[in-house]
């Protein structure tokens, strides 16, 4: 069964469970992801819990990428990892990853992001980016500009673009501006 439970864990004495997302989970998820990104004034051109379901229906969703954390059965926890370009090598992107807040700070993001980097390298991904902060050093996330990988020219996030390779077979090809899968721009091409 491909959404078979990849981990069992304890968190906080409460019994946590890493699986692949199944399509009954979508609401729940948008859900949790809500409670972890929404704020008041939020842009409704884009927000992270609608972009969940956008990706699913794009070319870049790859559903093994796509779990959840569990805690008594409710979701707790989700991440998404869907595919991107570095010129004309395909790795992934991390994003959104979202816990639920009475959750945070347990730990369940980092089994989400070890068990997404773990699953991805099964799947012969060679590398994953991301545009995040310093949190994402801690699995091995470096900044991108070190190998002169970028967004576009003189954007503003560059310096936040985020990259750890699974694989060390191409690294010194793997440079370039960066595209996501196309749910990430809008009917302009304009990274959202």
């Amino acid at each position: 069964m491909k959404n078979e439970i990849k981990k069992k864990g304890v968190i906080n004495n409460e019994k946590l469970i890493i699986r692949q997302a199944v399509d009954a989970d979508l609401e729940e998820i948008k859900s949790v992801v809500k409670s972890a990104f929404y704020c008041d004034g939020d842009n409704d051109e884009f927000n992270e819990w609608e972009f969940v379901d956008k990706v699913r229906c794009d070319k870049g969703f790859v559903k093994e990428l796509s779990i959840v954390a569990v805690i008594d059965n409710k979701i707790v926890g989700y991440i998404l990892l869907s595919e991107a370009h570095i010129g004309n090598n395909k790795g992934l992107s991390l994003g959104p990853l979202g816990i639920e807040p009475k959750h945070k700070n347990m730990g369940i993001g980092k089994e989400l992001v070890k068990n997404g980097l773990e699953k991805a390298k099964e799947l012969g991904y060679e590398w994953v980016a991301l545009t995040g902060g310093n949190y994402y050093l801690q699995f091995g996330f470096e900044p991108a500009l070190k190998h002169n990988v970028i967004l576009s020219e003189n954007n503003p996030e560059n310096d936040y673009l985020k990259i750890i390779f699974l694989s060390k077979n191409n690294i010194n090809q793997i440079n370039g501006i960066m595209k996501f899968c196309d749910s990430f721009y809008n009917e302009k091409g304009e990274l959202l």
